[in-house]
C-alpha cells in the first residue's frame, strides 16, 4: 500500500508542480518572447507546442490528446502489474504519470502543450523549449532503462546462468 501512495504522491505533486510552473511562467513572459535566466545558458520563454517532441505532428492533435487520455491507465496498469516493486519502479513510475498528467491537461484544456524551459549551450546550439512535464517523462524513461538493465531479477538469473556456463 506505500508503495501506492508513494507513486500517486509522486505523480501528483509532480504534474501539480508543471501546472503552477507553466501558469507562472506563462504569466510573465510574453507570447513568443523570453527571459533569461542564465545568461546565455537558461532563459524562460512562451511558446506552445500542438504535436509530439519538438513539435512534429502537430496536424494530429486530437490524436495526442487520445493518446494522452489512454496512457493513464496503462502506466497506473503497468505499475500495478509489479507485486513488490523497488523504489526506483515507484519514482520512475510516478514521474511518467507525472509527465503525462501534466501534459494531458495541456492538451485537454488547451488543445497544445505549454512550453517554457530554454536551455542553450553555446550561442549555435539551442535546445527547443520544453516543460517540467517533459523532463519528468524523460528522467523516467531514463530511471527505467536502469531499472530494467541493471535491476530486473530475470535478467539477474539470465546472466548468473551463462556465467556459471561460461566459466
Amino acid at each position: 500500500m506505500r508503495h501506492w501512495i508513494f507513486f500517486l504522491v509522486i505523480a501528483l505533486c509532480g504534474a501539480g508542480l508543471d501546472l503552477v510552473s507553466k501558469q507562472v511562467v506563462l504569466d510573465k513572459v510574453p507570447y513568443q518572447e523570453e527571459i533569461q535566466i542564465i545568461p546565455g545558458y537558461l532563459s524562460f520563454g512562451h511558446i506552445y507546442n500542438e504535436g509530439i517532441v519538438f513539435g512534429k505532428f502537430s496536424d494530429a492533435k486530437k490524436v495526442w490528446l487520445i493518446v494522452s487520455i489512454l496512457a493513464v491507465p496503462i502506466i497506473v496498469g503497468v505499475f500495478a502489474s509489479v507485486k513488490n516493486p523497488r523504489w526506483l519502479w515507484v519514482v520512475t513510475m510516478g514521474l511518467i504519470l507525472a509527465g503525462t498528467l501534466g501534459n494531458l491537461y495541456d492538451r485537454a484544456a488547451y488543445e497544445k502543450v505549454r512550453d517554457f524551459i530554454k536551455f542553450t549551450y553555446d550561442s549555435r546550439h539551442v535546445w527547443p523549449l520544453f516543460n517540467l512535464a517533459d523532463s519528468y517523462i524523460c528522467m523516467g524513461v531514463l530511471l527505467l532503462s536502469v531499472e530494467m538493465i541493471f535491476f530486473d531479477e530475470k535478467k539477474k538469473e539470465k546472466w548468473k546462468e551463462s556465467s556459471k556456463k561460461n566459466g
